[in-house]
């Protein structure tokens, strides 16, 4: 058995761990200055350009009538998206010829009679969102109080003129059958009455809850995943213009020769 049948025979195009690891330390400076300047870079971003989100939220609860709301909490996000909202949109932007840079979303909580608006925002920015969000709430609360004095006119109404015709009753007399019939409608008539009173006395108005609460999480992109991530790309961008050198390095000494 000769020596090239106990090794395998290596072509000179060949390229082994070694000659990559050899051209990596060779060219390790061409690394460590693409690496760092893409973490600095990272660096720069995250202390100087990246700002925290918060979500800021609001809580309006609805008028309610006897446990149940004035009106349909799907009324009121239709309001809310459909008129209160873009009026607001172009007020901002007549007055300053831009685009309100946050948005807010209104939402219904399930099983709830509330209304939630919330915007994500900076911290720089809460004011402007408080203020916003209050537009919202006082068009919320002022169609409720509307709401509600309708409906507390139109059961008072009711309740006089029951009482009315209670006293029309009242002044009637009557025998046997018919004496029986007239005291079980007054009988009737007290009890609704007393209903409606009591109905009247339930009435709930809306609540703001809270205004522009800020969340404790950031929503914006954590400054941690920035680094690793520049980390990251510093090291595969690194390795690739490190041996990217040495291929120019390489094409540049066989040009040098076929010159000579």
């Amino acid at each position: 058995m000769n020596q090239t049948d106990q090794y395998p025979q290596r072509y000179d195009d060949e390229i082994s761990l070694v000659d990559l690891a050899t051209t990596f330390i060779r060219r390790r400076r061409v690394f460590y200055a693409v690496f760092g300047g893409v973490v600095l870079l990272a660096l720069l971003y995250v202390f100087f350009l990246a700002t925290e989100v918060r979500e800021y939220s609001t809580l309006v609860q609805l008028g309610e009538d006897n446990g149940k709301a004035l009106e349909a909490p799907e009324s009121v996000i239709a309001s809310i998206e459909s008129h209160w909202y873009p009026e607001l949109l172009g007020e901002y932007r007549a007055k300053h010829d831009e685009k309100l840079p946050f948005e807010i979303k209104a939402v219904n909580p399930e099983n709830t009679t509330l209304i939630k608006l919330s915007s994500e925002a900076s911290p720089e920015q809460e004011s402007e969102v408080k203020s916003h969000h209050q537009m919202l709430v006082d068009s919320i609360t002022e169609r409720q109080s509307d709401l509600l004095n309708r409906q507390k006119q139109e059961l008072e109404q009711r309740v006089s003129s029951l009482r009315e015709y209670l006293e029309e009753l009242s002044g009637m007399e009557a025998t046997g059958e018919a004496q029986a019939q007239l005291i079980q409608q007054r009988a009737s008539m007290l009890s609704e009455i007393e209903s409606m009173t009591t109905r009247i006395d339930k009435l709930e108005p809306s609540e703001t809850l809270v205004v522009a609460r800020e969340g404790l999480d950031n929503k914006g992109t954590s400054k941690a995943l920035i680094l690793s991530l520049a980390i990251a790309l510093g090291g595969m961008v690194g390795i690739f213009a490190a041996f990217m050198a040495e291929f120019i390095s390489q094409v540049r000494k066989v040009m040098a020769d076929e010159n000579t």
